[in-house]
């Protein structure tokens, strides 16, 4: 019986080095994925600087009018500029040259949740929202009712 437990213990033990390493070498391969990403953003920047990049049309010299503004009138600001469509790529770089987001590691989940808990935004595509006018954005009544045309029409309304 007591060889049992040691065998149980060397096979536990056998185990957590192995996970170990396995851990390590997947903290290798993202510092690595890192590495590149930054290559990457660099490559992108130094050939913004050269005037290499074309930006699209819609977001040119959005970044000075960025400047100083909330992140959710930043983002409701760059959606109104592209036609009511936002791409949360773009709003991270955007944001990110205008100041307003300093820790780019965290910035698309920090712009998910706020365009998620705005309840001004609509998801159109993966990385896509779409903004809601304030006439199509949904609301509830103190009485419970929500305002919907559906709603309306059934109340022979128009």
């Amino acid at each position: 019986m007591a060889n049992d437990g040691g065998v149980l213990f060397d096979g536990l033990s056998n185990l957590i080095v192995k996970l170990r390493h396995e851990r390590d070498d997947i903290e290798k391969q993202l510092n690595e994925l890192d590495e590149e990403i930054k290559a990457v953003e660099t490559t992108i920047s130094l050939y913004r600087k050269a005037g290499k990049i074309h930006e699209p049309e819609a977001y040119k010299s959005i970044v000075p009018e960025l400047q100083g503004r909330t992140h959710i009138d930043a983002l409701r600001h760059i959606a109104s500029r592209s036609g009511g469509r936002l791409k949360v790529t773009d709003a991270k770089r955007l944001m990110s040259e205008a100041g307003l987001i300093r820790n780019p590691k965290n910035a698309l989940s920090m712009l998910y949740t706020i365009i998620s808990r705005s309840g001004e935004f609509e998801r159109i595509a993966p990385g896509e929202h779409r903004l809601i006018s304030h006439v199509q954005q949904k609301f509830t009544y103190l009485d419970g009712r929500k305002n919907s045309p559906i709603s309306n029409l059934e109340k022979g309304g128009k």
